[in-house]
């Protein structure tokens, strides 16, 4: 008959579950180590991509009609403008125009080109910007190309563009002053008064009846051309 010892045996049933305990809580702290680092992982990505957005996300824009940045981008900061004069042009089928003219220049030789800003403003006391057309039923730059680019000198040029609205009757605002500046350029023009064929020079513009649109600048003095 063989004997077995029994007290080694009892020391290690004894010792397992001890073990295996302090193998779970090892394991539990491993997993809680682990989800506190994913967590952390997260939060920092999480910060780094708000920051980043924050940053290279390009500012709003101010909606001067569909976009102005063309007389904002100040291509010939010193160029002389002077005004030569706003004519009507003849509509019909509810459309209403005016031709503008003007003279530029520069100390040192430029581009210039796309649309001028123009403002009327009327007598309720508000303000109206004229949105962007390339050719309108009144005229523009006709081309299928982009609007042109002028070369500005010393030596004076003349350039012009088209406004365009609506005709209408009835009791309504009118517009008692035009700002204008033209694209590339620093300098407001003002326009208070018009040229109308068979009645002479107009103080202020008539009724403003909406849908105010303003055309490329082009060379010479008709407001179209392409």
């Amino acid at each position: 008959m063989t004997f077995t010892p029994t007290g080694k045996v009892e020391r290690d049933v004894m010792r397992e579950p001890a073990e295996l305990l302090i193998k779970e809580a090892r394991e539990k702290a491993r997993r809680r180590r682990v989800r506190r680092m994913s967590l952390f992982t997260i939060v920092v990505a999480a910060c780094l991509v708000a920051i980043g957005v924050i940053r290279y996300a390009p500012s709003p824009k101010v909606n001067d009609g569909p976009s102005n940045s063309s007389a904002q981008s100040l291509t010939c900061p010193s160029a002389r403008v002077k005004l030569l004069g706003v004519s009507e042009i003849p509509g019909g089928l509810g459309h209403a125009g005016l031709d503008v003219r003007a003279s530029v220049s520069s100390f040192s030789t430029c581009l210039i080109g796309g649309y001028p800003i123009v403002r009327e403003e009327l007598t309720n006391h508000l303000t109206v910007t004229a949105s962007r057309v390339q050719l309108g039923y009144l005229g523009g730059w006709t081309a299928s190309a982009p609007p042109p680019r002028l070369s500005l000198t010393s030596r004076s040029r003349v350039v012009s563009f088209t406004i365009q609205s609506a005709g209408c009757d009835g009791p309504r605002p009118t517009t008692q002053a035009i700002r204008i500046t033209l694209p590339g350029t620093r300098e407001t023009l003002t326009a208070r008064s018009f040229y109308e064929g068979g009645i002479g020079l107009v103080r202020g513009f008539g009724i403003y009846c909406g849908h105010l649109f303003v055309t490329p600048l082009v060379k010479g003095p008709t407001g179209s051309g392409g």
